[in-house]
């Protein structure tokens, strides 16, 4: 294995000085959650430990800077590493070169491979419960007989690299185990910003990036699984109809996260997959795909929305929402320390299952 680099950001004085405010509006917020948590209603989360969480969490990537919470956060490649530690599970990561990384979670050698691109608006590291969902998806599916691997990507963070960078990795991660099996035995996965990168890969196969060089992809690929993908870079998302604090986002971050990945380059189909005509859609070479979303999340009229004109030009699509659950619920609950199963993950499952051998 190769070394993996584990660089940090660098912060000024002034934002290193802001966390101690930062920390104390967290506190705050999260004795106010317990309080506001003891009466919920259905646009609210199940139970009041998720509420806590919820809560807490739209906090932080509300108060803290991208930057900020990066400094704080370990790195993809080093949750990874703490992964593979507490488990006992085979360190087995690949270096695919311009700073990306893949990591195994199972067996690499398993005659089906779900290459997974991790969310976080393209700012903030995989979490533990990245790889709990991993785990959790290869050994409930080889429990059914369906010989399985996860091949996640660690890809540069925003703003030290700005699109395409990521998509460039994201290609080169599904590259890597192209020569290993047929296209018929490979999913792509991701959620939220990971499942703007599955639309970004889709996108490139059946219409090659200019600045990416194109996969010789021989046949379809056996499917797709998007968790709440973030297809559409503006910068405010429309406000849902009734919206009580169900959901682990809010509508502060997508400015400095749409900004951090975009940078100085133009918005288009690649980055955002919802301005796409229908027909941009009918050549994707993938038998099947699976949209997810939250009941709950501010972004599920984005989703619904996306879905929809992804059907256009699509055929084989299906949209699962998960009653009140929040935005990437399946991995989510998980780290926060909720290990039942969610809707989602459950949809998730069954779908991957029936599409394979």
């Amino acid at each position: 294995m190769h070394a993996m680099s584990l660089s940090k950001v660098t912060l000024t004085l002034r934002e290193k000085l802001d966390f101690l405010p930062a920390i104390g509006s967290i506190i705050l917020t999260a004795f106010y959650a317990l309080l506001t948590g003891l009466w919920r209603t259905e646009r609210q989360a199940k139970t009041l430990f998720l509420h806590l969480g919820y809560a807490l969490f739209r906090k932080a990537t509300a108060r803290l800077s991208p930057g900020q919470m990066q400094y704080i956060l370990p790195a993809t490649n080093k949750i990874y590493e703490i992964y593979t530690q507490k488990t006992g599970a085979f360190l087995d990561s690949v270096d695919l070169g311009n700073g990306a990384f893949g990591h195994w979670i199972g067996d690499r050698n398993a005659d089906t491979v779900i290459v997974w691109y991790h969310g976080g608006g393209f700012s903030l590291p995989a979490n533990m419960g990245y790889y709990k969902f991993y785990t959790q998806l290869v050994r409930d599916l080889c429990a059914a007989g369906k010989s399985v691997a996860v091949f996640s990507l660690s890809y540069t963070l925003a703003p030290t690299a700005t699109y395409p960078t990521q998509l460039r990795q994201a290609v080169s991660c599904l590259a890597h185990v192209l020569p290993t099996r047929p296209a018929s035995r490979i999913f792509l996965g991701g959620d939220s910003a990971g499942g703007n990168l599955v639309s970004g890969v889709l996108s490139h196969l059946a219409h090659p990036h200019p600045e990416i060089e194109p996969v010789d992809l021989k046949g379809n690929l056996a499917g797709a699984v998007m968790v709440a993908p973030w297809t559409l870079m503006d910068v405010e998302f429309p406000d849902m109809e009734v919206y009580h604090g169900g959901d682990i986002i809010t509508t502060a971050v997508a400015g400095p996260w749409a900004s951090a990945y975009v940078g100085s380059a133009k918005r288009d189909y690649y980055t955002d997959l919802s301005t796409a005509p229908a027909d941009w859609f009918s050549t994707f070479p993938v038998d099947s795909v699976l949209i997810t979303a939250g009941g709950n999340e501010i972004m599920l009229p984005l989703i619904q929305d996306f879905a929809a004109k992804f059907k256009e030009g699509f055929e084989r699509v299906e949209l699962f929402v998960g009653v009140r659950e929040c935005h990437v619920a399946p991995v989510y609950h998980l780290e926060l320390g909720d290990a039942t199963k969610t809707e989602q993950g459950k949809k998730i499952e069954k779908f991957l299952a029936d599409l394979m051998p």
